[in-house]
């Protein structure tokens, strides 16, 4: 029935990585109940859902906002189980999610000025075009690294500034949720993408970002991060999500409006943004007792 279930998720337009991420939370679940139960079972309770939630806190000690996201999975799994007629009740979400802790797992991960200086002058020193044009991508539109390596060349728009609208973007086509939304460019990330598509390697793909074997994958992104990141001895290793907190973090905090920041980014709701960037950071909060004189 998993399978039908992810067939289904397809039809209604998810993407592979949203399809992949049910697909695990739910065959989890299968493997947790049917070691609970001793046997398989197609239907699921509210009373499974409960006891697995107490598993996932107690015993595998995971996050909150983990918890919550496999509970939401397994509930869309056994909607779909209702109308397919194997369970009778459809389980309402908010009486099994996690409750009163999702202010305790609010922390983000940013990367500080001085980090990035850091990181940006190892890549500079290596005069690799390619790695220069990924880091502005990264740090200076936000993009997820799903969105970065589906980059089309086609969707890079370029421009000389010379008229009041006329700026440079680049076209996310299928963001989270199969959401399209533009992303303007600095002046520093214009230059580094016309750099290096002067040097780009000749591929028979139209993909931005062509490697020594084709394509790059999200995988070879964050290897790449890893490698300058160690290579600028950081404390902790920059990744492409916290990039894009750090970009999310960085407009906040100089002023621009939630609203903006959101449709930037492509969060799904400036509530999203309030939640997670409006309210102080685990560093914000460090400097902030730090500073009392007491």
């Amino acid at each position: 029935m998993i399978d039908k279930f992810e067939k289904a998720l397809l039809a209604d337009g998810k993407s592979v990585l949203t399809i992949q991420a049910y697909g695990n939370d739910i065959r989890q679940f299968k493997d947790w109940l049917k070691n609970s139960l001793g046997f398989e079972s197609e239907s699921i309770t509210e009373t499974d859902v409960r006891e697995y939630r107490q598993y996932l806190n107690l015993q595998k000690k995971l996050k909150p906002t983990s918890i919550n996201r496999k509970l939401k999975s397994v509930v869309a799994y056994q909607k779909y189980l209702v109308r397919e007629g194997i369970c009778k009740e459809e389980i309402q979400l908010k009486k099994v999610l996690l409750k009163h802790t999702v202010d305790l797992d609010r922390d983000i991960k940013i990367v500080e000025k001085q980090v990035m200086y850091r990181l940006k002058r190892t890549i500079e020193s290596e005069n690799n075009k390619r790695d220069m044009a990924i880091y502005h991508l990264l740090f200076g539109t936000g993009i997820r690294c799903s969105e970065l390596v589906a980059i089309e060349i086609d969707d890079i728009y370029l421009t000389g500034r010379n008229g009041k609208n006329n700026y440079s973007y680049v076209l996310i086509r299928n963001g989270k949720g199969g959401k399209s939304r533009k992303v303007n460019l600095n002046a520093a990330a214009v230059t580094a993408i016309k750099e290096y598509l002067e040097v780009r390697p000749q591929h028979s793909s139209n993909r931005l970002l062509i490697g020594q074997r084709g394509p790059l994958s999200r995988l070879a992104i964050n290897k790449i991060l890893d490698k300058y990141s160690r290579k600028a001895q950081l404390e902790e290793r920059v990744n492409p999500h916290s990039a894009r907190h750090s970009f999310c973090s960085q407009l906040i905090k100089s002023g621009v409006d939630p609203k903006t920041v959101a449709l930037l980014s492509g969060h799904s709701s400036v509530d999203t943004i309030y939640r997670f960037y409006v309210s102080s950071s685990a560093e914000d909060k460090q400097r902030a007792v730090d500073g009392l004189q007491v």
